[in-house]
């Protein structure tokens, strides 16, 4: 059976004949993928902005005004759960009127009395928040770590500059979350290049730690870089480096392993930082990271 090649409901798929035990397995097995809400897409289509933007349609009005993490995901920032785990949260909408809210159990509506003309635009047919509305409402609303993930991967992309949301901060005085945007706009780096790597760092700054340089080059004999750690201090020669994978295959190690010893042999020291530790409660990445800094001091 061949599924469509846009977005399609549950409701749909019946209709081309799809059985209930057949959308079962096809949903098991990764055919077909659920986008948002109660829209689904073919499991072999990429995921494009071009069908997120189609899928939104389906269940929005109009004249509604996508916001906040959606709005994000629109630009194609993929921070709905940037721990990646699998999550599909509400679409996220902003509105300037509580009586107009749309009270769909996919939605979740946000009133904002300060939301002008000019913090809307039209992504691919959508009303949206813009790009600087977006990483400011965020930067303010989420928690000051998933804030700063926010903020880093608009930077990292070339999406907006430290500049200018640096000018956008007074827009915010006296108004709820303008201290903690003004803290992670300061240590906002567009040379952060994943949300753990943010994780990281907003640990090492809340262990007084100094700010660290991100992407440091490690040169080889004629000063060409060869590597970069993620994030290091060159007055130590330290580094601490992500590690996103769970598990790698052994070619993958063995690279990983060969690359820190070449980095460790230019007389600098590397630490590197699991996943699960980055993002687990507790105090076991401080204790980590403190030992570490320790023995280089």
């Amino acid at each position: 059976m061949t599924l469509p090649t846009t977005p399609f409901t549950r409701e749909q798929a019946f209709d081309l004949g799809i059985t209930e035990r057949e959308w079962r397995e096809m949903r098991h097995e990764g055919f077909i993928r659920h986008m948002v809400g109660g829209i689904f897409v073919d499991g072999s289509l990429d995921d494009t902005l071009d069908l997120r933007t189609q899928a939104v349609r389906l269940i929005l009005p109009d004249d509604v005004v996508i916001g906040r993490r959606t709005a994000a995901w629109l630009y194609g920032l993929d921070i709905l759960d940037n721990r990646g785990f699998p999550a599909t949260p509400p679409v996220e909408v902003v509105t300037t009127e509580r009586a107009r809210r749309p009270q769909m159990g996919v939605i979740h509506a946000h009133v904002a009395d300060d939301l002008k003309d000019t913090d809307i635009t039209e992504v691919d047919g959508i009303l949206a928040t813009t790009v600087l509305r977006t990483a400011t409402d965020l930067a303010r609303f989420l928690r000051p770590v998933d804030g700063l993930v926010v903020l880093d991967a608009f930077l990292n992309r070339g999406m907006l500059t430290k500049q200018e949301l640096v000018e956008e901060i007074p827009r915010w005085r006296r108004r709820r979350g303008v201290r903690q945007l003004e803290l992670v706009t300061d240590l906002a780096d567009p040379d952060s290049q994943s949300g753990g790597e943010s994780h990281m760092r907003w640990r090492a700054h809340l262990m007084g730690l100094p700010r660290p340089t991100l992407q440091i080059p490690i040169v080889d004999p004629l000063g060409r870089p060869r590597f970069f750690l993620d994030l290091g201090w060159r007055h130590w020669r330290a580094g601490l480096e992500y590690d996103g994978e769970e598990a790698h295959p052994p070619e993958r190690a063995a690279h990983d392993s060969a690359r820190r010893r070449w980095i460790c042999e230019r007389d600098w020291k590397v630490e590197v930082v699991r996943k699960d530790l980055v993002f687990a409660g507790g105090n076991g990445f401080e204790r980590k990271v403190s030992r570490f800094i320790a023995s280089v001091r």
